[in-house]
C-alpha cells in the first residue's frame, strides 16, 4: 500500500502564508522593476486575455487533478483492500506453523532433552541398578574402569541414532513438503486475490458500458423527440406560410382597389401604404405644379451662381494680401532662427568649457561598476 504524509491544519497555514507572501513579493518586483507598465501604463485587454487563459487552464488543472486524485483513491482502497488480504494469509500461514511446532515439535522430542530435563533427579534411577544385587549408599559406586552396561549402552546409543537419523529424514521431508503446501496455498490466495481484483476491474468497465448504452438509447430518443417536433413545426410553418400567400393574393393592395386608399381624414387625403397612383387630372395638376418648381429653382441657381462668383472675387484679394503677409513672415522667421543660431552656438560653447571643467576638475573620481549594481536588487 502507498503510504502517504498526511499534513495538518497548521502545516497547511503555513505553507498557504509563504505562497502568499512569495506570490506578493513576485507581483510588487513586477509592478515595479517593469519600466513599461510604470511610465506608458499596462494594457488591460491583454491582461483580462491572460487573466481567462489563466482561469481556463486552471479550471482544466483541477479537472485533471480531481480525476487523479478520484484515480489515486481507487488505487489505495484496491491496495488496503489487497494489503488486507495478504495480512490476512500471512496471519493464517502463522497459524499453522505455530500449530505445526507444537504437535511434532516439542520440547520433550529434541535429542539434548535429558540433558536440560528439570525433573532428571526424579526420573533417574537408583545406582548401579544393573547389577543383580543393589548396593547401599556408603558403598562405592563406582571404580576405575568399570563399564558394565558397555554393550547395552553401545546398542541402545546405536539404535537412537538410526531413530534419530530416521527422524530427522521424516522431519525434513514433513517440513518440506508442509512448506509446498504452504507456498501453494499462498500462489492460490494471489491467485484469488488477482481474479477477484480484475472480476471487479471487468464488473466495472461492464456497469460503464451499460451506462454508456443508456444514455445513447437516451440521446437517440431526445433526437427523434426532436425531429418529430421540427418535422411538426415546419408543417405548421408551411400551413401558415401557404395561408399568408392566399391572404395577399386575395387582399386589397394586389387587386389594386383604389377605394382601400381614402382616409377618413379628408377626401384630399391617402392612406400611404394603401395608395396606388394618381388619374390623369392629378396627373396633369402635378406637372403644372413641378413646371413651376423648375421655374423658382432656376430663378434661385442664378442667383447663387452671382453670388458665388462675388465671393470668388473677395477670396482671390484676400489672397494675395495672405501670400504677401506671408512673406514678410518668412523675412522675420529667418532673421530669428539665424539669431537663435548663434546663440545656441555660444551656449553650446560654454556648454563644453562648463563639461571639461567639470570632467577634469569637479567629477574626477568615477565610481566603479559595483557601486551602480548595489541598486534595484530589491523591492523593500
Amino acid at each position: 500500500m502507498m503510504k502517504l504524509q498526511i499534513s495538518n491544519e497548521q502545516d497547511r497555514k503555513e505553507a498557504q502564508n509563504r505562497e502568499r507572501k512569495r506570490q506578493c513579493e513576485l507581483e510588487r518586483r513586477s509592478r515595479i522593476f517593469n519600466a513599461r507598465n510604470r511610465k506608458i501604463g499596462i494594457d488591460l485587454p491583454f491582461l483580462e486575455r491572460q487573466v481567462a487563459e489563466k482561469r481556463v487552464e486552471r479550471d482544466e488543472q483541477e479537472k485533471n487533478n480531481l480525476a487523479f486524485a478520484k484515480q489515486m483513491i481507487k488505487d489505495s482502497n484496491l491496495a488496503v483492500v489487497l494489503e488486507a488480504r495478504e495480512q490476512e494469509e500471512r496471519r493464517r500461514i502463522n497459524v499453522e506453523i505455530d500449530e505445526f511446532r507444537k504437535n511434532y515439535q516439542r520440547l520433550e522430542d529434541r535429542r539434548e532433552y535429558d540433558l536440560n530435563n528439570p525433573d532428571v533427579l526424579k526420573v533417574q534411577l537408583p545406582p548401579r541398578a544393573s547389577d543383580g544385587e543393589p548396593v547401599g549408599m556408603s558403598s562405592a559406586q563406582k571404580f576405575e574402569g568399570e563399564d558394565l552396561e558397555y554393550e547395552e549402552r553401545k546398542k541402545i546409543m546405536a539404535e537412537q541414532k538410526n531413530a534419530w537419523l530416521e527422524q530427522q529424514v521424516q522431519e525434513r521431508k514433513a517440513a518440506q513438503e508442509e512448506r509446498k503446501a504452504a507456498e501453494a496455498a499462498y500462489m492460490m490466495a494471489i491467485k484469488a486475490r488477482d481474479a477477484r481484483a480484475s472480476e471487479l476491474d471487468k464488473l466495472e468497465r461492464e456497469c460503464r458500458y451499460r451506462l454508456g448504452q443508456a444514455n445513447l438509447r437516451y440521446n437517440e430518443a431526445l433526437a427523434a423527440e426532436k425531429k418529430q417536433l421540427e418535422q411538426i413545426m415546419k408543417e405548421q410553418e408551411e400551413a401558415d406560410n401557404t395561408a399568408e400567400m392566399y391572404n395577399n393574393l386575395t387582399s386589397d393592395m394586389l387587386t389594386e382597389n383604389p377605394d382601400v386608399a381614402k382616409s377618413a381624414l379628408g377626401k384630399n387625403r391617402a392612406i400611404g401604404f394603401m395608395y396606388k397612383g394618381m388619374n390623369q387630372e392629378e396627373l396633369k395638376k402635378f406637372y403644372a405644379a413641378q413646371k413651376e418648381q423648375m421655374a423658382a429653382a432656376k430663378a434661385k441657381r442664378e442667383g447663387e451662381e452671382k453670388m458665388e462668383a462675388e465671393w470668388q472675387a473677395l477670396a482671390k484679394s484676400i489672397q494675395r494680401e495672405v501670400a504677401a503677409q506671408d512673406i514678410v513672415d518668412q523675412r522675420k522667421r529667418r532673421e530669428i532662427a539665424r539669431q537663435l543660431m548663434e546663440e545656441n552656438q555660444l551656449m553650446a560653447l560654454q556648454q563644453k568649457e562648463k563639461e571639461k571643467y567639470y570632467k577634469e576638475v569637479v567629477y574626477n573620481n568615477t565610481p566603479t561598476d559595483d557601486y551602480y549594481s548595489q541598486f534595484n536588487t530589491t523591492t523593500r
